[in-house]
């Protein structure tokens, strides 16, 4: 156990040193699958550590929700709503596809595809008789790829908007560009 933490230790740390997005989640993640990879024999990560770890995680979260935060979330409550269930039936929908191929047992194929927290579908998968590996393996893949994609993601929706906003001024003043104090 102490040679994965200081595996997932080196990892964060050498996350940080190349900038990686989320370091401390995804170098974490990646030095404790370069050690899982190369250790002959399977580790297994103690039920009460993973608790735990769910605990400081929850605790983090909770933390930083603060009391106006509540009132903006009701107002986005529906369409949020509707975001969960539209990603959750494209989930669904692709691991039976997949499934279809044979390739997968349905279950498997679901749990792998559909969003949720790598410890949440692992344990669905545990209860489920599905194979718990691979649905690990491809939320670690997911979790992974959408880390590294959400700070681009962002910078090209920000870029976007601010276009946008560029170009409406631009509109606005009659086709001739604005200087920095909003002058012609």
């Amino acid at each position: 156990m102490l040679l994965l933490v200081l595996s997932a230790g080196a990892g964060a740390w050498l996350g940080r040193r190349l900038r990686l997005p989320m370091w401390p989640l995804t170098g974490a993640i990646l030095g404790g699958l370069v050690l899982t990879l190369l250790w002959p024999d399977p580790i297994d990560v103690p039920g009460g550590w993973r608790i735990a770890a769910q605990v400081l995680v929850g605790t983090a979260v909770g933390a930083a929700i603060q009391k106006g935060v509540l009132r903006e979330f009701l107002s986005v409550v529906v369409p949020g709503a509707l975001a969960v269930v539209t990603i959750l039936g494209i989930g669904v929908a692709t691991g039976l596809l997949i499934a279809g191929t044979g390739k997968l047992d349905h279950v498997s194929a679901v749990l792998g595809m559909v969003p949720g927290g790598v410890g949440e579908m692992v344990a669905s998968a545990t209860a489920l008789h599905a194979d718990v590996p691979l649905v690990a393996g491809m939320h670690v893949a997911r979790l992974v790829i959408s880390l590294a994609a959400i700070p681009f993601m962002i910078r090209c929706v920000a870029g976007l908007t601010r276009e946008t906003v560029e170009r409406r001024a631009r509109d606005a003043a009659g086709g001739r560009s604005l200087d920095e104090d909003g002058r012609r």
